[in-house]
Protein backbone atom coordinates (compact mmCIF):
# COMPACT_ATOMS: atom_id res chain seq x y z
CA UNK A 1 0.00 0.00 0.00
CA UNK A 2 0.91 3.56 -0.52
CA UNK A 3 0.21 6.80 -0.83
CA UNK A 4 -0.91 7.22 2.54
CA UNK A 5 -2.40 10.68 3.15
CA UNK A 6 -4.98 12.86 5.04
CA UNK A 7 -8.05 14.67 3.53
CA UNK A 8 -9.53 17.37 4.86
CA UNK A 9 -12.43 19.13 5.35
CA UNK A 10 -14.03 21.43 7.69
CA UNK A 11 -17.45 20.41 9.29
CA UNK A 12 -19.51 22.68 12.37
CA UNK A 13 -21.27 20.67 14.44
CA UNK A 14 -23.37 21.48 17.03
CA UNK A 15 -22.52 19.87 20.17
CA UNK A 16 -24.85 19.75 23.25
CA UNK A 17 -21.95 20.17 25.77
CA UNK A 18 -21.02 23.59 28.06
CA UNK A 19 -19.05 25.59 25.60
CA UNK A 20 -16.86 28.55 27.00
CA UNK A 21 -18.85 32.26 26.95
CA UNK A 22 -19.60 35.18 28.62
CA UNK A 23 -23.28 34.66 28.21
CA UNK A 24 -23.92 30.95 28.98
CA UNK A 25 -26.81 30.40 31.16
CA UNK A 26 -27.16 28.48 34.00
CA UNK A 27 -27.56 24.78 34.26
CA UNK A 28 -31.33 24.41 34.95
CA UNK A 29 -32.69 22.70 37.45
CA UNK A 30 -33.61 19.07 37.37
CA UNK A 31 -37.19 17.32 38.56
CA UNK A 32 -38.16 14.27 39.01
CA UNK A 33 -39.16 12.64 35.79
CA UNK A 34 -36.95 15.39 33.78
CA UNK A 35 -33.58 15.41 31.89
CA UNK A 36 -31.39 18.57 30.44
CA UNK A 37 -31.21 19.54 26.99
CA UNK A 38 -28.19 21.36 25.30
CA UNK A 39 -27.63 23.61 22.60
CA UNK A 40 -24.39 25.48 22.74
CA UNK A 41 -24.36 27.97 20.09
CA UNK A 42 -20.89 29.25 20.40
CA UNK A 43 -17.87 27.92 19.75
CA UNK A 44 -13.57 28.74 19.70
CA UNK A 45 -11.15 27.62 17.81
CA UNK A 46 -7.79 25.92 18.81
CA UNK A 47 -6.42 28.65 17.29
CA UNK A 48 -8.66 31.41 19.08
CA UNK A 49 -11.39 31.67 16.29
CA UNK A 50 -15.14 31.57 17.69
CA UNK A 51 -18.14 30.89 15.36
CA UNK A 52 -21.93 31.73 16.90
CA UNK A 53 -24.99 30.66 15.48
CA UNK A 54 -26.89 33.27 14.76
CA UNK A 55 -30.92 34.07 14.00
CA UNK A 56 -32.19 30.10 14.75
CA UNK A 57 -35.15 29.51 16.76
CA UNK A 58 -35.87 25.67 17.72
CA UNK A 59 -38.76 23.84 18.09
CA UNK A 60 -39.49 20.78 20.34
CA UNK A 61 -42.17 18.74 20.12
CA UNK A 62 -42.85 15.17 21.98
CA UNK A 63 -43.21 14.13 25.66
CA UNK A 64 -43.26 18.36 25.75
CA UNK A 65 -43.59 20.61 23.88
CA UNK A 66 -41.06 23.65 23.46
CA UNK A 67 -39.99 26.55 21.35
CA UNK A 68 -36.99 28.53 21.99
CA UNK A 69 -36.51 31.92 20.47
CA UNK A 70 -34.39 33.70 22.41
CA UNK A 71 -31.03 32.10 21.36
CA UNK A 72 -28.36 35.44 22.05
CA UNK A 73 -26.76 33.25 25.08
CA UNK A 74 -23.70 31.41 24.17
CA UNK A 75 -25.85 28.26 25.60
CA UNK A 76 -29.28 27.27 25.78
CA UNK A 77 -30.47 24.75 28.29
CA UNK A 78 -33.94 23.23 29.03
CA UNK A 79 -35.05 20.72 30.93
CA UNK A 80 -37.89 18.44 29.63
CA UNK A 81 -39.67 15.22 30.67
CA UNK A 82 -37.91 12.18 30.04
CA UNK A 83 -38.93 10.78 26.98
CA UNK A 84 -38.82 10.93 22.84
CA UNK A 85 -38.82 14.15 20.96
CA UNK A 86 -38.28 15.77 18.12
CA UNK A 87 -36.20 19.12 17.83
CA UNK A 88 -36.31 21.49 14.30
CA UNK A 89 -34.28 24.46 13.50
CA UNK A 90 -36.55 27.63 11.89
CA UNK A 91 -35.46 30.86 11.14
CA UNK A 92 -33.38 32.68 8.88
CA UNK A 93 -30.58 31.08 10.81
CA UNK A 94 -26.44 32.00 9.73
CA UNK A 95 -22.91 31.46 11.13
CA UNK A 96 -20.68 34.47 12.25
CA UNK A 97 -17.40 34.33 13.18
CA UNK A 98 -17.80 36.67 16.44
CA UNK A 99 -14.56 38.80 15.75
CA UNK A 100 -16.86 39.37 12.60
CA UNK A 101 -20.23 40.19 13.71
CA UNK A 102 -22.74 40.73 10.61
CA UNK A 103 -20.30 38.61 7.95
CA UNK A 104 -21.53 35.39 7.29
CA UNK A 105 -19.62 32.62 7.17
CA UNK A 106 -20.81 29.76 4.30
CA UNK A 107 -22.19 26.76 5.60
CA UNK A 108 -24.59 23.65 5.14
CA UNK A 109 -26.71 22.41 7.35
CA UNK A 110 -26.46 18.56 6.54
CA UNK A 111 -28.53 16.88 9.75
CA UNK A 112 -31.78 15.94 9.44
CA UNK A 113 -33.93 18.76 9.96
CA UNK A 114 -36.02 18.20 12.21
CA UNK A 115 -34.33 15.68 14.01
CA UNK A 116 -34.99 13.16 16.66
CA UNK A 117 -33.57 12.32 19.82
CA UNK A 118 -34.70 10.34 23.24
CA UNK A 119 -33.91 11.87 26.60
CA UNK A 120 -32.93 10.01 29.74
CA UNK A 121 -34.40 11.07 33.42
CA UNK A 122 -31.64 12.62 34.72
CA UNK A 123 -29.56 13.07 31.54
CA UNK A 124 -27.43 15.85 30.07
CA UNK A 125 -28.39 15.28 26.52
CA UNK A 126 -25.86 16.10 23.57
CA UNK A 127 -27.58 16.49 20.63
CA UNK A 128 -25.95 18.18 17.55
CA UNK A 129 -27.12 19.90 14.04
CA UNK A 130 -24.04 19.08 12.12
CA UNK A 131 -22.74 22.11 9.46
CA UNK A 132 -20.03 21.89 7.09
CA UNK A 133 -18.15 24.82 5.62
CA UNK A 134 -15.05 25.52 3.91
CA UNK A 135 -12.72 25.58 6.43
CA UNK A 136 -8.67 25.62 7.51
CA UNK A 137 -6.50 22.76 7.85
CA UNK A 138 -6.04 20.94 10.77
CA UNK A 139 -8.16 22.67 12.91
CA UNK A 140 -9.70 21.82 15.74
CA UNK A 141 -12.99 23.90 16.71
CA UNK A 142 -15.71 24.72 19.75
CA UNK A 143 -19.42 23.48 18.45
CA UNK A 144 -17.39 22.13 16.24
CA UNK A 145 -15.03 22.32 13.24
CA UNK A 146 -13.89 19.22 12.13
CA UNK A 147 -11.64 17.73 9.28
CA UNK A 148 -14.05 15.48 7.78
CA UNK A 149 -16.93 14.74 5.64
CA UNK A 150 -20.69 12.89 5.00
CA UNK A 151 -23.09 10.78 3.01
CA UNK A 152 -26.23 11.94 3.47
CA UNK A 153 -30.00 11.39 1.41
CA UNK A 154 -32.84 9.33 2.56
CA UNK A 155 -33.49 5.34 3.64
CA UNK A 156 -36.43 3.96 1.28
CA UNK A 157 -38.26 1.02 2.90
CA UNK A 158 -40.25 -0.70 1.00
CA UNK A 159 -43.58 -3.06 1.60
CA UNK A 160 -43.32 -6.11 4.55
CA UNK A 161 -43.21 -9.25 2.86
CA UNK A 162 -46.04 -11.77 3.95
CA UNK A 163 -44.80 -14.15 6.86
CA UNK A 164 -44.81 -17.65 5.97
CA UNK A 165 -47.59 -19.41 6.89
CA UNK A 166 -46.09 -21.25 9.75
CA UNK A 167 -45.43 -17.72 11.69
CA UNK A 168 -48.10 -16.91 13.49
CA UNK A 169 -50.12 -13.40 12.71
CA UNK A 170 -48.97 -11.32 15.51
CA UNK A 171 -45.13 -12.48 14.47
CA UNK A 172 -44.49 -8.46 12.82
CA UNK A 173 -40.44 -8.81 12.99
CA UNK A 174 -37.16 -6.37 14.47
CA UNK A 175 -37.76 -4.17 11.67
CA UNK A 176 -41.31 -4.04 11.28
CA UNK A 177 -42.25 -0.31 12.27
CA UNK A 178 -39.52 0.70 9.34
CA UNK A 179 -41.09 -0.83 6.43
CA UNK A 180 -42.77 1.74 4.24
CA UNK A 181 -41.19 4.56 5.71
CA UNK A 182 -38.82 6.84 4.24
CA UNK A 183 -36.17 8.51 6.61
CA UNK A 184 -33.61 10.77 6.59
CA UNK A 185 -30.16 10.06 7.54
CA UNK A 186 -26.69 11.60 7.63
CA UNK A 187 -23.30 9.90 8.56
CA UNK A 188 -20.66 12.25 9.50
CA UNK A 189 -16.82 11.74 10.23
CA UNK A 190 -14.01 14.37 11.34
CA UNK A 191 -11.55 13.09 9.36
CA UNK A 192 -10.50 10.04 7.00
CA UNK A 193 -7.86 8.38 5.73
CA UNK A 194 -6.88 7.41 2.28
CA UNK A 195 -4.53 4.53 0.79
CA UNK A 196 -3.72 3.85 -2.89
CA UNK A 197 -3.64 -0.35 -3.66
CA UNK A 198 -3.59 -2.81 -6.08
CA UNK A 199 -5.58 -6.44 -5.91
CA UNK A 200 -5.70 -8.46 -8.80
CA UNK A 201 -4.39 -5.97 -11.25
CA UNK A 202 -7.40 -3.57 -9.97
CA UNK A 203 -6.69 -0.27 -8.49
CA UNK A 204 -8.44 0.95 -5.72
CA UNK A 205 -8.58 3.85 -3.61
CA UNK A 206 -9.59 2.57 0.45
CA UNK A 207 -11.11 5.88 2.31
CA UNK A 208 -11.01 4.87 5.94
CA UNK A 209 -12.96 7.60 8.02
CA UNK A 210 -12.93 8.33 11.87
CA UNK A 211 -15.40 6.91 14.01
CA UNK A 212 -18.56 8.17 12.81
CA UNK A 213 -21.83 10.12 14.39
CA UNK A 214 -25.41 8.93 12.65
CA UNK A 215 -28.28 10.92 12.87
CA UNK A 216 -31.99 10.14 11.55
CA UNK A 217 -35.12 12.71 11.00
CA UNK A 218 -38.52 11.53 9.68
CA UNK A 219 -41.17 9.86 12.13
CA UNK A 220 -40.07 8.73 15.50
CA UNK A 221 -38.71 5.15 15.23
CA UNK A 222 -37.80 2.87 18.21
CA UNK A 223 -35.22 0.75 16.35
CA UNK A 224 -33.38 3.49 15.22
CA UNK A 225 -32.93 5.61 18.00
CA UNK A 226 -32.71 3.05 20.63
CA UNK A 227 -30.80 0.03 18.52
CA UNK A 228 -29.39 1.04 15.33
CA UNK A 229 -27.96 4.68 16.74
CA UNK A 230 -26.37 3.23 20.17
CA UNK A 231 -24.78 0.11 17.66
CA UNK A 232 -22.81 2.33 15.77
CA UNK A 233 -22.08 4.99 17.77
CA UNK A 234 -18.19 5.63 17.05
CA UNK A 235 -17.51 2.46 14.58
CA UNK A 236 -15.36 3.87 11.33
CA UNK A 237 -16.33 3.60 8.29
CA UNK A 238 -14.62 2.00 5.20
CA UNK A 239 -15.07 3.24 1.47
CA UNK A 240 -13.31 1.34 -1.61
CA UNK A 241 -13.66 2.89 -4.72
CA UNK A 242 -12.54 0.91 -7.47
CA UNK A 243 -10.61 1.68 -11.10
CA UNK A 244 -11.99 -0.22 -14.13
CA UNK A 245 -10.09 0.40 -16.71
CA UNK A 246 -11.10 -0.82 -20.11
CA UNK A 247 -10.89 0.62 -23.89
CA UNK A 248 -12.50 3.25 -24.70
CA UNK A 249 -13.92 3.99 -21.77
CA UNK A 250 -12.49 4.23 -17.62
CA UNK A 251 -14.87 4.52 -14.91
CA UNK A 252 -15.21 4.26 -10.59
CA UNK A 253 -17.30 2.05 -9.12
CA UNK A 254 -17.55 2.01 -4.97
CA UNK A 255 -17.94 -1.41 -4.03
CA UNK A 256 -20.89 -2.53 -1.02
CA UNK A 257 -20.54 -0.89 2.40
CA UNK A 258 -20.77 -2.54 5.36
CA UNK A 259 -20.93 -1.66 9.13
CA UNK A 260 -21.20 -4.26 11.69
CA UNK A 261 -21.51 -2.94 15.29
CA UNK A 262 -19.14 -4.61 17.57
CA UNK A 263 -21.23 -6.85 19.06
CA UNK A 264 -22.17 -8.62 15.82
CA UNK A 265 -25.82 -8.49 16.22
CA UNK A 266 -27.11 -5.93 13.92
CA UNK A 267 -25.35 -5.09 10.32
CA UNK A 268 -25.84 -1.83 8.17
CA UNK A 269 -25.19 -2.84 4.23
CA UNK A 270 -25.17 -0.25 1.36
CA UNK A 271 -24.37 -0.52 -1.93
CA UNK A 272 -24.32 3.21 -3.44
CA UNK A 273 -24.02 3.96 -6.88
CA UNK A 274 -22.08 7.10 -8.10
CA UNK A 275 -24.26 8.88 -10.48
CA UNK A 276 -20.99 10.82 -11.51
CA UNK A 277 -18.33 9.90 -13.78
CA UNK A 278 -15.05 10.18 -11.82
CA UNK A 279 -11.82 10.03 -13.25
CA UNK A 280 -8.28 8.34 -12.63
CA UNK A 281 -5.12 10.41 -11.43
CA UNK A 282 -2.03 9.83 -13.90
CA UNK A 283 -1.36 6.21 -12.37
CA UNK A 284 -4.45 5.10 -12.85
CA UNK A 285 -5.91 4.85 -9.21
CA UNK A 286 -9.48 6.68 -8.63
CA UNK A 287 -9.45 10.61 -8.08
CA UNK A 288 -10.54 11.51 -4.67
CA UNK A 289 -14.01 12.48 -4.79
CA UNK A 290 -15.60 15.38 -4.03
CA UNK A 291 -19.36 16.10 -2.77
CA UNK A 292 -21.16 13.39 -5.54
CA UNK A 293 -24.53 12.32 -5.67
CA UNK A 294 -25.61 9.02 -4.84
CA UNK A 295 -28.32 6.46 -4.90
CA UNK A 296 -28.54 2.44 -3.94
CA UNK A 297 -29.86 0.13 -1.82
CA UNK A 298 -29.77 -0.45 2.04
CA UNK A 299 -30.18 -3.19 4.28
CA UNK A 300 -30.08 -3.26 7.97
CA UNK A 301 -29.63 -7.18 9.37
CA UNK A 302 -29.46 -9.22 12.15
CA UNK A 303 -26.45 -11.27 11.15
CA UNK A 304 -26.69 -14.25 13.59
CA UNK A 305 -29.70 -15.45 11.48
CA UNK A 306 -30.35 -13.35 8.47
CA UNK A 307 -32.38 -15.61 6.76
CA UNK A 308 -35.21 -15.70 9.71
CA UNK A 309 -38.04 -14.27 8.95
CA UNK A 310 -38.24 -10.38 9.91
CA UNK A 311 -34.87 -10.19 11.10
CA UNK A 312 -33.96 -7.92 7.36
CA UNK A 313 -35.32 -5.14 6.19
CA UNK A 314 -33.85 -3.64 2.35
CA UNK A 315 -34.79 -0.62 0.38
CA UNK A 316 -33.39 1.87 -1.37
CA UNK A 317 -31.38 4.84 -0.91
CA UNK A 318 -32.60 8.67 -2.77
CA UNK A 319 -31.34 11.69 -3.00
CA UNK A 320 -27.73 10.68 -1.14
CA UNK A 321 -25.06 13.15 -1.65
CA UNK A 322 -21.35 11.14 -0.46
CA UNK A 323 -18.86 13.91 0.64
CA UNK A 324 -16.13 12.07 2.15
CA UNK A 325 -13.98 15.37 2.60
Amino acid sequence: MQGLKKCFMAAIALLAVACGGSSEQPTPIMRQGEGVLELPLVSTTASGRSYKLVGATFVITGAQSVTLTDTSADTVSVPLIAGDYSISMNGSWHIERTDAPGQTVQATLVSPNPMRFTLAEGEMRPVRFLFKVPGELNTDVGFSVDDGGWISGSFKFGARPPPPPYFPPEYLGFFNELWEKTVPFVISFESVTTTRAEEDSRKLLIIQTSPITLQFGGEHSDILQHQVIPAFRGLPMKFILEAESSQPISYVHMRPVELTSLSGELALQMDLYITELLGLDLDGYPQFPRATSVEGSVGMVLPGNPTFYGNSIHGSIIEGTFSPR
